[in-house]
C-alpha cells in the first residue's frame, strides 16, 4: 500500500495538497490525520463526498510499503510516528518548505497536473484555491512567485469559487474560545528595531484553529511578526506569523523541533511551561532577527550641497542642470545647517532674481540621520514629518550622504537576492574565495561597501569560467586596495588618474575600481565620471546582463543587487541596454553588444535592436581607433566576419563608409580571412567600400603604414589589371603587397584569370640575382640595379631565365656597355 499522508493540525493548503497528490497517483491511499483545523473541518463537513480518505486508525501499517508526505517532510509533523511498522518504506517529498520554490506547496502539484493536462472538478479547484491563497495571504507574500499566479490562472479557468474561498478563509475569529482571551493578552516589543506582538495563554482542553486567530491579530496590529504561545498540559505551543522574512519565525520553529515559513511557522515547546517557552523563543528572536540594512547601503554621495552665505542666484546656476528637488545647506565646516527646496530657490529668483543668501532661505529645521541608521528610521522620518529627503552626516554634523524618497521606495522593491558561500566557493576555488571574505571583513572594519560587479557577476551566474575579479568600492578604491596590503600583505600597483588600483597577493591579482557615474557630454564623447554609489555604478553601465553586483561586505556577503532584472535577462538569453540613450551615448556599445551575443549565444531585445537601428549619425562622432579597437576585440574571438555580417543589419558601415554591405561582401571578406591576410580588420572593411564604389572612404581607416599602402596597391592593380602579359603586369604590380592581390584576386563577383595566374607565380618567385651579386660582376652600384633585377624577374615569369648563372650570364651579355 502506498500512503499520502500531510501534518498534524491540517490546514487548507495541507489538505488541498493531499487531494491533489491523490489526483496525479490515484492508486495511493490518503490518510487524514487525527486533528484537523477548524475549518478545514468545516469544509470536509460539507463536502465530505467529493473526496476519498481514510483515517490513520483504519490504515493497516502493517501494508504500508510506501510513503509521500505532503506539505511536511517527516513522521513527527505527520502525526504517524506511532504507527509505523518495523517494514522498509520508501519515501518521497513535496515540501514547499524544503524547496522555497513557491509561495504555497499546493502549487508544486499542480505543475504536473497542468502539464499533464489532468481534469480537476469545480469543488477540486476551490479546494485548491484555498490551499493558494490561504498560505500565501492572498497572493500578497513576498514568497508568491510566478508558479503561484499561473496555479491561480488555472484554478480559475477551471471553476474555482472565490465567493466560497472567501466564507472559509474570512473566519468569524471573534467567536474563537481563545479570541478574547489572546487578545487581552496582546504586548507589543521592539526587538531589533522590528515591531513585535506577543499574546499568551493557557487552555486546559485541545481548541482547534487556534492559527485564525493569530492572523486576525497579525492583521490587526500589522506589526512585523506576531508570537503566539499557549501551553496545553505539559507541551507549549507556538503558532507566528511574519510580515516579511527579516523576523525569521521559520528559524526559530525549525530550532524548536517545527518547521514552516518565512511566513507562517508553529513548533511545540515540548516539557516547556509556559515562562520557560516564552523566554526560550524572546531569547531566539533576540539572537536571530536580522539588522536592518543600513542607509549606507541605498545613501547617494558625493552631495550637491551649498553654502549659507551664497545667493539664491549662485546656487540656481549651480544646480539648474540637476534633477534634484532639494539641497543641504552647510557651513565652513560642511556641517548641515539648514535644508533649501527648489521651490523656495524658484520663488527667489522670480521675486527679485535671488539676491537674498542661501541662509535667508533655508528651512533651519532639519532632520538628519547617520549612515549606520536603518533604511526603516528613514521611511519613518519621511512619513512623521512630511519631507522628501535626509542628509545623512557624522558623528560631528558633517555631510556624508542623502537619501530621498525614490532611494526608499528603490530598497522595498529591489530586494537583494543571496548567493551561498558553498556556491562561491564552487565558483572561485576556495583560495580566491577566502580572499573575498577576507575583503569583506575588513570592508565592514573601514565602513565601506565592496561589490564584485560585472561580467564575473554575469560568468558566475552562466557557470562559465571567467579569469579576472574586478571589485567595485564606494569610496576610495586606491585607499581601500593599500589598507588590504597593510593587513594581508602583498604589493598594490596604483592608477590614480583612472582610481583604480590592483592587489597582487599570493600570486592572485583583484583590480579595485571607485564606483563613479558617467555624464556624457555629447554623442560619441568619452565621459566625464565622479565618484558615486553603486546603483549609480550599475546604472552607467552597458546592458542589464552586466549590471549585477553581488557585495562581499561580510554584513551582506552574498547579497546581489540587481535593479535592471539582468538575472533574468540571463535566463531568457536577452542583452539588453539600460536606457533608450545608450547607443547614442556611446556607439561602440553595438560592437560589444553582439559580441556578448555571440559568444554567449543570446540575442538582443527587440527594443535593443530598434535603439541600434535608430542611432543616426552617433558612429560618425566616435574616432576610427575606437571602432578599430572594438573590432580587434572579436577577433580576438575569432568572430570578425560573423560580426562584420551581424553589423550589416544596423546603418553602421553605411554610417562610416557610405555603404552598405553586400552579400557578395561578406563572401570575399570570408575568403580573406580563410586567406589569413595581415590588416584583416582594414580589408575586411575595404571589402564592403570596394564593393560600393567607395575606397575613397577607406582613407580614414587606413591608421597604419601597412594599411596605407595595402590601400594604394589595391587602387594601382585596378588600374592595370587589364594589361595583357605576366610580365607587363609585374612591370607596374612588383612592388604591390601580396595582400593586395589576395584582396582583387579573391572578389567574388570579378575574376581575372591573368591576374590570379600572376598572383600564384609571384607567389613561386623567387629572386636569383641581388645588387651584392651585380657588384661582384665589377658593376658600381647604380640606379640601374633596379631596373636590371626587375628585368630579370619579368624574364623569370616568361619562363626564360631559370637559374642563378642564367640570370648572370643575361647580366653580361646585355649589358656589357655599362661601365663597370
Amino acid at each position: 500500500m502506498k500512503l499520502i499522508v500531510s501534518h498534524m493540525n491540517l490546514d487548507f493548503d495541507g489538505l488541498a495538497s493531499l487531494v491533489a497528490a491523490h489526483k496525479l497517483d490515484p492508486k495511493a491511499v490518503v490518510a487524514l490525520p487525527p486533528s484537523l483545523g477548524e475549518r478545514v473541518k468545516q469544509f470536509l463537513h460539507l463536502y465530505t463526498r467529493s473526496f476519498e480518505w481514510f483515517t490513520y486508525k483504519q490504515i493497516d501499517w502493517n501494508n504500508v510499503r510506501a510513503i509521500t508526505y505532503v506539505d511536511c517532510s517527516t513522521d513527527e509533523r505527520a502525526g504517524i510516528a506511532s504507527f509505523l511498522s518495523p517494514n522498509e518504506i520508501e519515501r518521497s517529498y513535496i515540501d514547499h518548505h524544503q524547496t522555497e520554490a513557491t509561495g504555497a506547496n499546493i502549487t508544486l502539484l499542480l505543475q504536473p497536473i497542468i502539464q499533464n493536462g489532468i481534469k480537476i472538478t469545480p469543488v477540486e479547484a476551490t479546494l485548491f484555491g484555498l490551499g493558494l491563497y490561504s498560505d500565501t495571504n492572498r497572493l500578497t507574500n513576498e514568497t508568491v512567485t510566478i508558479a503561484d499566479l499561473e496555479a491561480a490562472a488555472f484554478l480559475h479557468v477551471n471553476g474555482m469559487n472565490l465567493k466560497v474561498i472567501h466564507e472559509f478563509l474570512q473566519a468569524h475569529v471573534g467567536e474563537h474560545p481563545l479570541f478574547e482571551t489572546l487578545f487581552n493578552a496582546v504586548d507589543i516589543q521592539t526587538i531589533a528595531e522590528k515591531r513585535i506582538v506577543f499574546s499568551t495563554c493557557i487552555a486546559d482542553q485541545y481548541i482547534g484553529d487556534i492559527a485564525a486567530v493569530v492572523e486576525e491579530i497579525h492583521s490587526l496590529y500589522a506589526p512585523d511578526a506576531t508570537i503566539v504561545l499557549c501551553q496545553l498540559h505539559h507541551h507549549t505551543y507556538m503558532i507566528a506569523r511574519a510580515t516579511s522574512a527579516d523576523v525569521p519565525i521559520q528559524i526559530v520553529a525549525q530550532q524548536l523541533g517545527g518547521n514552516g515559513h518565512d511566513y507562517a511557522a508553529s513548533a511545540i515547546c515540548r516539557n516547556e511551561p509556559l515562562a520557560k517557552a516564552y523566554a526560550t523563543v524572546h531569547r531566539m528572536l533576540t539572537t536571530c532577527i536580522q539588522v536592518k540594512i543600513p542607509i549606507r547601503s541605498i545613501m547617494h554621495w558625493p552631495v550637491l550641497a551649498f553654502s549659507a552665505t551664497s545667493t539664491a542666484a549662485e546656487v540656481f546656476r549651480s544646480s539648474k542642470d540637476s534633477s534634484y528637488k532639494g539641497f543641504p545647506v552647510v557651513n565652513d565646516n560642511n556641517q548641515v545647517i539648514g535644508m533649501l527646496t527648489a521651490a523656495k530657490l524658484k520663488k527667489a529668483i522670480d521675486l527679485n532674481g535671488g539676491i537674498e543668501l542661501v541662509s535667508s532661505i533655508m528651512s533651519k529645521k532639519v532632520h538628519t540621520l547617520k549612515a549606520t541608521d536603518s533604511i526603516e528610521q528613514g521611511k519613518k522620518m519621511m512619513v512623521e514629518n512630511v519631507i522628501g529627503r535626509i542628509p545623512i552626516c557624522k558623528n560631528d554634523g558633517t555631510l556624508e550622504g542623502i537619501i530621498t524618497r525614490s532611494s526608499i521606495i528603490s530598497s522595498q522593491f529591489n530586494h537583494s537576492a543571496h548567493y551561498s558561500a558553498s556556491e562561491l566557493t564552487r565558483y572561485f576555488g576556495v583560495k580566491p574565495f577566502a580572499f573575498l571574505q577576507k575583503i569583506g571583513e575588513l570592508a565592514d572594519e573601514r565602513n565601506v561597501q565592496v561589490y564584485i560587479v560585472g561580467g564575473i557577476v554575469r560568468d558566475l551566474i552562466l557557470n562559465r569560467p571567467s579569469k579576472d575579479i574586478d571589485i567595485v568600492v564606494e569610496g576610495d578604491a586606491i585607499s581601500f586596495a593599500t589598507t588590504l596590503a597593510t593587513h594581508f600583505g602583498g604589493e598594490v600597483q596604483q592608477h590614480n588618474h583612472f582610481l583604480t588600483a590592483t592587489w597582487i597577493f599570493q600570486n592572485v591579482s583583484i583590480d579595485f575600481v571607485t564606483a563613479r557615474k558617467e555624464h556624457y557630454r555629447k554623442p560619441g564623447a568619452l565621459p566625464d565620471v565622479q565618484p558615486a554609489r553603486i546603483n549609480d555604478d550599475l546604472a552607467r553601465r552597458d546592458f542589464a546582463i552586466n549590471a549585477i553586483a553581488i557585495s562581499l561586505n561580510a554584513s551582506r556577503f552574498g547579497d546581489y543587487l540587481d535593479p535592471f532584472q539582468g538575472r533574468q535577462q540571463i535566463q531568457t538569453k536577452t542583452i539588453s541596454i539600460l536606457h533608450p540613450l545608450s547607443f547614442i551615448e556611446d556607439p561602440t556599445r553595438l560592437f560589444r553588444a553582439l559580441r556578448f551575443a555571440k559568444r554567449l549565444d543570446f540575442q538582443l531585445s527587440n527594443e535593443t535592436k530598434e535603439q541600434a537601428k535608430s542611432m543616426g549619425n552617433a558612429l560618425k562622432t566616435i574616432s576610427k581607433q575606437r571602432v578599430y579597437h572594438e573590432l580587434e576585440l572579436s577577433q580576438r574571438e575569432s568572430q570578425l566576419p560573423w560580426l562584420f555580417h551581424a553589423l550589416s543589419e544596423y546603418p553602421v558601415w553605411e554610417t562610416l563608409i557610405g555603404a552598405e554591405m553586400s552579400e557578395y561582401a561578406y563572401t570575399h571578406i570570408q575568403q580573406l580571412f580563410r586567406a589569413n591576410v595581415s590588416e584583416s580588420i582594414f580589408l575586411a572593411i575595404a571589402a564592403i567600400a570596394y564593393q560600393r564604389h567607395s575606397l575613397t572612404a577607406l582613407h580614414a581607416f587606413a591608421l597604419t603604414k601597412l594599411s596605407k599602402k595595402l590601400l594604394a596597391d589595391i587602387q594601382l592593380i585596378e588600374q592595370h589589371q587589364d594589361e595583357i602579359s605576366l610580365d607587363d603586369l609585374h612591370g607596374y604590380l612588383y612592388s604591390v603587397k601580396r595582400d593586395a592581390l589576395l584582396f582583387i584576386t579573391t572578389l567574388p563577383n570579378k575574376e581575372n584569370e591573368l591576374l590570379l595566374r600572376y598572383r600564384k607565380a609571384r607567389e613561386q618567385l623567387t629572386p636569383l640575382v641581388t645588387g651584392r651579386d651585380l657588384i661582384a660582376l665589377g658593376f658600381k652600384p647604380s640606379p640601374h640595379f633596379s631596373t636590371w633585377l626587375l628585368a630579370i624577374e619579368k624574364r623569370q615569369l616568361r619562363g626564360e631565365i631559370k637559374t642563378k648563372t642564367d640570370a648572370l650570364a643575361w647580366i653580361s651579355n646585355k649589358i656589357n656597355k655599362h661601365e663597370r
